[in-house]
């Protein structure tokens, strides 16, 4: 199995959420709409929905699925991501898997995961493993 790993930054550029659900107890659940951008080992944008729950302590989970579109010459096409992730003490990380059969052009015979921290500013470090299925 050949294996990549790819890092770099991506940066939200746009963030519209709206919640559905909200408690007596403070605390909510929202539906959010993310566009963002990919730099480092990969060039591309991506268009994300999240599900999120909110605690009364301010943390919150959210699931959801990532469309990201990667337009660096060596690996072109769109790839489908799998989040899983938590936002504790202002920090939101996510482990995430690809999506099997999801990917087009130069990654249809790709599997893999990733995950990202965020930083400060709306950007956050991600580490993507792709590997080609056999």
């Amino acid at each position: 199995m050949t294996k990549v790993v790819l890092k770099g930054v991506f940066q939200i550029t746009q963030w519209d959420e709206t919640a559905y659900a909200e408690h007596e107890d403070g605390t909510k659940q929202t539906i959010a709409n993310i566009k963002q951008t990919y730099s480092g080992d990969i060039t591309g944008s991506a268009d994300i929905r999240y599900v999120m729950s909110y605690q009364q302590d301010t943390t919150a989970v959210f699931t959801g699925l990532e469309e990201l579109n990667i337009t660096t010459p060596e690996i072109t096409g769109r790839i489908i991501f799998q989040h899983n992730g938590t936002f504790v003490t202002g920090v939101a990380q996510s482990e995430f898997h690809i999506i099997a059969g999801s990917g087009t052009e130069n990654l249809t015979e790709y599997i893999g995961q990733g995950e990202f921290t965020s930083t400060e500013n709306g950007q956050a470090e991600y580490v993507i493993t792709l590997n080609i299925a056999s």
